[in-house]
This record gives structure tokens, sequence and C-alpha cells, in this order.
């Protein structure tokens, strides 16, 4: 009797971890299937927050981007009336510091009318954006809310409000959408959407925002083809497609990922043919081809690099620029790839947030499921990821304006530049999602939460600090 009581006890026991274990189960599978919710949760808590109380022209060159969306719905102002003249700013802000100490921000920016004028005598931008262009294709949205907000109140802070919500509410549907049906990496967009950095464009006039958006559609819809393992003439097609949209409304360096069209369909469709040629093909015939083949693109090489200086110059400058840090944290590529979105009033974020940003980057990708089952697709998104980081070097490490004459020489990248490798974080996760790769993180659920938290707390980080050195420095 006991021994049979002891059994059923035991039993029961058992039945009771299973349970408990088919519980927490079903709690990270429920929390995996609302990552795309939470996103959108927070996204919009904090866009309209920032969108609303962050100062104006909080994105670089944000009076640019304000003239050109204007422009593209013909409503051309005087911002010489809000003391906004400069073509180009460094601290972006420091004409509104006195508006915030004085108590009448509100009265300057939104109760005084704009003052229209002809868009021959603007400041930057005197001509229509071109309609084919990223110029009008990433200003378009916003205009869209300049011209609501005008026809609201005719105020320069009336229409800028309403033109980042409108901006903000599409970019942050659109990324909740790509989360969502994006069949891996879902919890890798969301970090990267989250950052202050992407945040801060979301509500922001910038053309930055849209090119984030177009480029994630389309790494998304090449990690659901290397998910179904399978390439179709309908996945081409698409694929052709939204390049065809992203060319026109994005920024050039993010163009790295039409790369992935000719290797999807050697990977597949031509997989078997292309076998068959090698080993068909001589040796000597397959090593003269890798002659011509590395011979071609060493000239290219050589032709861009002899533009910045030669060879050796540019890797002096890569070389210097990961090893030194010219500007102090304002002009690090690396903390304005996720933290610092402007030097000046709103770069005060400690520093760490940035350290934890690119930890919990590494993480997100790490603990997705190993999905990815040729090696080629991993190594070619490595590749683009890092070629991308290289080509923004090669442009912008000559640029005098930004970094003074000594600085450009030396090799000091110009500019808040981070932004640019953004976009293409999410290519990590077809790096670390390869079968073969034993290293990965099995505490998915703290992941998440470890993003929810840092999330929140870093973007409100970035809100006090900026308002916090305008009223007070």
């Amino acid at each position: 009797m006991d021994t049979v009581r002891y059994r059923r006890n035991n039993h029961q026991h058992q039945y009771e971890i299973t349970s408990d274990k088919s519980l927490f189960s079903t709690k990270v599978d429920g929390l995996e299937k609302r990552i795309h919710k939470y996103y959108l949760v927070i996204a919009l808590f904090f866009g309209v927050v920032l969108s609303i109380l962050m100062p104006f022209f909080n994105e670089p060159d944000g009076v640019y981007h304000f003239v050109n969306s204007s422009n593209i719905v013909h409503l051309t102002t005087d911002i010489n009336v809000y003391g906004e003249n400069s073509k180009w700013f460094g601290d972006q802000f420091v004409n509104q510091k006195p508006a915030y100490q004085n108590g009448d921000y509100f009265k300057k920016y939104f109760e005084t009318e704009v003052q229209r004028m002809p868009m021959s005598k603007l400041p930057r931008s005197t001509v229509y954006p071109k309609v084919l262009s990223y110029n009008f294709i990433g200003h378009l949205i916003p205009a869209i809310g300049i011209w609501a907000g005008y026809h609201i109140y005719p105020s320069i802070g009336m229409m800028i409000v309403c033109g980042r919500l409108v901006n903000m509410l599409v970019m942050t549907i659109g990324m909740f959408l790509i989360i969502k049906f994006v069949k891996r990496g879902k919890l890798l967009f969301m970090v990267v959407a989250l950052s202050p950095v992407q945040m801060n464009l979301f509500s922001s006039l910038s053309y930055d925002a849209t090119s984030m958006l177009l480029v994630s559609i389309f790494i998304a819809a090449v990690i659901n083809i290397v998910n179904r393992d399978k390439f179709t003439i309908f996945s081409l097609m698409r694929l052709c497609l939204l390049a065809a949209i992203l060319y026109l409304g994005a920024k050039t360096n993010l163009c790295l990922v039409f790369l992935f069209i000719p290797l999807l369909v050697f990977a597949y469709p031509l997989k078997r043919i292309i076998k068959s040629i090698i080993v068909l093909t001589p040796p000597i015939a397959r090593r003269i081809f890798m002659i011509i083949t590395v011979g071609f693109l060493a000239v290219i090489a050589f032709y861009i690099t002899h533009q910045r200086g030669g060879f050796l110059t540019l890797i002096y400058k890569l070389f210097i620029n990961f090893t030194y840090n010219f500007g102090g944290s304002d002009y690090s590529i690396f903390t304005s790839t996720f933290t610092k979105p402007l030097s000046g009033s709103n770069s005060k974020i400690p520093i760490y947030f940035s350290a934890v940003w690119f930890l919990l980057v590494g993480v997100a990708a790490f603990s997705e499921t190993k999905f990815v089952k040729k090696s080629i697709i991993s190594w070619t998104a490595l590749a683009i990821f890092i070629l991308n980081i290289v080509a923004l070097f090669v442009i912008y490490s000559n640029v005098g304006g930004f970094t003074g004459d000594r600085g450009a020489l030396m090799g000091q990248i110009g500019g808040i530049q981070g932004r640019y490798i953004t976009p293409l974080l999410p290519l990590l996760v077809l790096f670390a999602g390869n079968h073969r790769f034993v290293l990965g993180v099995t505490s998915r659920i703290t992941v998440i939460r470890a993003t929810i938290v840092i999330a929140v707390l870093s973007n409100a980080a970035l809100l006090f600090d900026t308002l916090f050195t305008i009223f007070k420095f």
C-alpha cells in the first residue's frame, strides 16, 4: 500500500513539474509572440513624447529637413522670424535656449505665425526636390504633417510637431508590421528600432527615418526567404521591386543590401548549375578566372582609395578612427549609432548607455533560433555590414568642415554618421543565426525584458538630458 501510494504521489509530483514547465514554456512563447506589441506600446509612447517635447531641429541638418519638407507642400517660410538663419549648425538648439530659459518658448514658436517667402530666398534647399529622389520620397511623409499643422495653426511650432507626429506614426506602424511578419530576428529589429537614435529620427523630419524603414523591409524579406530555405521567381520579383523602391528612397550606402539578390539566386536556383560548371571546368581555367576576378576587384579598390590618398593612407585612417577619439563622445561614430543622435545639447546621455546597446544587439542576435543553413549567406551578411562601416569612413574621413583641417588630415571622421550604421544591424541575425555556430543565448526571455527596461531608461535619459542641458547651460 505504501509503495503504491508513493508511486502515485511521485506520479503526481512529476505531473506538477511537467505542468510548471509547460506553463513556463507557454509564458516564454507568449512573450515571443507579443514582441511586436511591446515595441508598438513603447515606440508610440516615447514617439509622442519626443515629437512634442524635444526641441526643434533635433536631428542632424534639422533646418534642411524642415525646409525641404515645407518646399514639397509649397509652404516655404521665413525662418529668420524665429531666429533660425544658419545654413549649418553645431549645437542646433543654441537659438532656442533663450526662449526656453525665459519662459516664452510657446509664445515664440507656437503663437507667432509664419511668414511665407519665395523659395529662392531660403537659406538652404532653394529648389523643389526632384520627385524620384530620396530627398523627395524621404521628406514626403513629414511634409504631409507639416501641411496639416499649417492648416491647424500657421506657426512653425505647430508645423514641426505635426510633421513629427505623422512621420513617427507611419514609421512606427511600419516597423510594427515588420516585427510582426518577419519570421526571424524579431527581437533584433525591436532592439534597433527602440534605440534613442532611431526613436529620435522617427520623431523628426529627417529622411533618414524613411531610409531605415525601407531597408528594414528589404532585410526582413531576405530573412523570410532564408528562413523558408526556398527562393522562387516570385521571391526574386519581390526583392527587385523592394530594391527599386530602396534605391529611390534611401541613402546610397544602404544599397549594399542589393548584393543579396545575386547571392540568393546563386545559392538557390543556380546552385546545381554552378556546381556542375565548377566540376566540369578545368583547374587551370578556374585559377585564371580567380586571378581575373581578384585583379578586377583590386583595380576598383585602387581607384577608390587613390581618390582618398591611397590604400595605405586609408588603412591608416581606419586604424586611427578605431583607436583614437578626436572629438570626444560627441563626434564618435560609435556613440552616435545608438544613443547620441546629435552633437551638442542632446549628446549628454551617459556614454555607458552606448556600451549597453552594443551588448544588447549582440545578445539579441545570438539568442535567435539557428535558421541559416548556408554559410555563404551568413558571411555575406557580415561582409555587407562591415563594408558599410568602411564605406562611411572612406566618405567622411576627409570632411574638413566638421573636423577641422588637422582632424581631416589625420583621418577623423566628420559629423554624426553612426546613424548610417544602425539600419543594417538586423543583418547580424543572418550571421549569428547560422546553424553551425555553437555560440548562443539561451535565456531569451531575459533579453526581451532587458530590451524593454533599457529602451525605457535610455529614451527617458535622452529627453531629460536634452532639456536639462538647454535649461541649465
